[in-house]
C-alpha cells in the first residue's frame, strides 16, 4: 500500500512539472522579480527573424529612391509570411511584450529637438534645427508647443512623454504625435499638413483625422495637402524597418506640420496663440483616445504587406 502511494505521489510529482514547464514555455512564470519564459511563442517560429536582423527584402528612401536599403525587422522581431512563388508576401509582427498599463500614454515629439544627440543610425540628422525666419527657429516652436501640450493632456489625466529626435527604441504608447513647422522659402504658403508612415497598424487614418479636425477647427488654418512630402510619410519615427530608434508598428503615429514659419501669420498663430494650437491638437488626441480604447490598438499581431525580396547576388562559380 506504502509502495503504490509512493508512486502515485512520484507520478502526480512529475505531472505537476510537466504543468510548470509547458506553462513556462508557452507563458512564462514570475518568480518574485524574476520572469522566466517564454520560450516557445512568435520565436519558435522557424520564419522568425529577430530585431535588427536584414529581412531579405528591401526598401527605398522616399528622398533617393535610387538608394535601396536593406529591410530589417523591428524590436520584438518579426514573421517572414511567404505567399506563392514570386508573390510579395506578408510579415506578422506579434504585440509588443512592453504594451502600457495604467493612464493612458501619448508621446509628443518635439521636432529637431537634441537632434545633435542623435545615434548613428540617425547621424543624417546632425545637426538639423530645421526652418528658420526672422530670427525664429521651427525648434524653439515645437518644443514650446510641445510642453504646453503635454501640461494640457496631463490634466486630462495622460501620462505623456516629450521626446527629443532620438526616438527609444521601438517606443510603445498609444499615440504619437511628431510636432513639426515648416518653410517655402519665400513666404507665400500657409497651412497645416499631416502624414502618417506604411506597414503600420490600422488606427493612424482615425488618429490624423481626429487631430485634422480639431486643429483645423481651432486654429482656422486651411490644410494643405499639395506639399505633403515623401520625407513626412516615411518619417524616421515611423520607419521600424530601417531604425531601431522608432516607435513600434503598433503605435499609432504622425506627424503634424502645424504651419508655416515663413508665413507672417502662420508664425504669430505659433507664437502668440501657442495655447490655442496646443489645444487644438489635444482636442484631437483626446478623441482620439476615447473612440480607440487600448485592448483595441494592442489587441492582435499585425500583418503588412512584405516588401519586395532583395535581388539575389549572381553566383561568382563559373
Amino acid at each position: 500500500m506504502s509502495r503504490a502511494l509512493s508512486a502515485a505521489v512520484a507520478i502526480a510529482a512529475v505531472l505537476a512539472a510537466l504543468v510548470i514547464v509547458a506553462n513556462t514555455a508557452l507563458t512564462g512564470i514570475q518568480l518574485g522579480e524574476l520572469k522566466l519564459g517564454p520560450v516557445l511563442g512568435p520565436a519558435a517560429d522557424p520564419n522568425f527573424v529577430p530585431a535588427g536582423a536584414p529581412l531579405g527584402q528591401i526598401g527605398s528612401d522616399p528622398d533617393d529612391p535610387s538608394d535601396p536599403w536593406s529591410a530589417a525587422a523591428p524590436p520584438g522581431g518579426v514573421i517572414v509570411q511567404t505567399a506563392a512563388p514570386n508573390a510579395t508576401g506578408s510579415l506578422r509582427i506579434p504585440i509588443p511584450k512592453n504594451v502600457p498599463t495604467g493612464p493612458r500614454r501619448v508621446a509628443i515629439q518635439a521636432g529637431h529637438w537634441k537632434s545633435d544627440e542623435a545615434p548613428d543610425e540617425l547621424r543624417r540628422l546632425i545637426p538639423e534645427t530645421g526652418a528658420e525666419w526672422e530670427g525664429v527657429t521651427e525648434v524653439e516652436i515645437n518644443l514650446d508647443i510641445a510642453q504646453r501640450l503635454s501640461v494640457i493632456l496631463n490634466s486630462k489625466g495622460i501620462a505623456v512623454d516629450v521626446l527629443p529626435t532620438t526616438i527609444p527604441v521601438g517606443y510603445v504608447a498609444d499615440a504619437f504625435v511628431a510636432l513639426h513647422a515648416d518653410s517655402d522659402g519665400v513666404g507665400e504658403n500657409s497651412g497645416f499638413k499631416m502624414a502618417h508612415g506604411a506597414r503600420r497598424g490600422p488606427y493612424e487614418d482615425a488618429l490624423l483625422n481626429d487631430i485634422k479636425d480639431s486643429y483645423g477647427a481651432g486654429t482656422g488654418l486651411d490644410y494643405d495637402p499639395i506639399h505633403i512630402t515623401n520625407s513626412m510619410r516615411g518619417y524616421f519615427a515611423f520607419n521600424w524597418s530601417r531604425f531601431q530608434h522608432a516607435v513600434a508598428a503598433h503605435t499609432p503615429a504622425v506627424i503634424l506640420e502645424m504651419g508655416y514659419v515663413s508665413s507672417d501669420d502662420d508664425r504669430a498663430l505659433m507664437l502668440d496663440r501657442a495655447d490655442l494650437v496646443a489645444n487644438s491638437i489635444a482636442d484631437g488626441i483626446m478623441k482620439f483616445l476615447n473612440d480607440t480604447p487600448r485592448s483595441q490598438i494592442f489587441g492582435h499581431d499585425l500583418v503588412v504587406p512584405a516588401f519586395p525580396s532583395r535581388p539575389s547576388r549572381p553566383s561568382s562559380s563559373p
